[in-house]
């Protein structure tokens, strides 16, 4: 398997998507884990948030002091946007929220309630806070 996963990843053409399929999967489920730092980001608008994971802390690399990447996946889907943006647009997740029922919250389209273990209150819609 190791001689298969170098032979592809040296493959012209298949070496771009091959690779990035690869982090991605190892994001999730593998020893790289990304997905772990569940936060609610600004992108849109004033008072719209997005539920995202924090992928990188450091964004020198690209000229952006003080920039953080976030991933923003989509509802019903494997896919989702990243977005670089100002640490200043980011909140952290209430206490309790775990990465995996954030996940679930956004893969479902909201329709999934997110418990606060801590406070035992719920998620609730038209509740501009995160705790009820």
């Amino acid at each position: 398997m190791s001689i298969f996963d170098k032979l592809l990843e040296k493959t012209p053409g298949v070496k771009i998507i091959y690779s990035s399929v690869k982090d991605f999967l190892e994001a999730f489920a593998g020893n790289k884990k990304k997905f772990d730092e569940p936060v609610l980001v600004n992108v849109d608008s004033t008072d719209v948030w997005r539920i995202g994971f924090i992928t990188q802390k450091n964004t020198e690399h690209f000229g952006l002091k003080d920039f953080v990447t976030v991933y923003v996946p989509h509802s019903y889907a494997i896919s989702g946007i990243t977005y670089i943006v100002s640490a200043d647009r980011i909140k952290k997740m209430p206490k309790g929220v775990t990465a995996s029922e954030a996940m679930k919250y956004v893969v479902s389209g909201g329709v999934t309630t997110v418990d606060d273990a801590e406070n035992e209150s719920t998620m609730h819609i038209g509740n501009t806070n995160t705790e009820a």
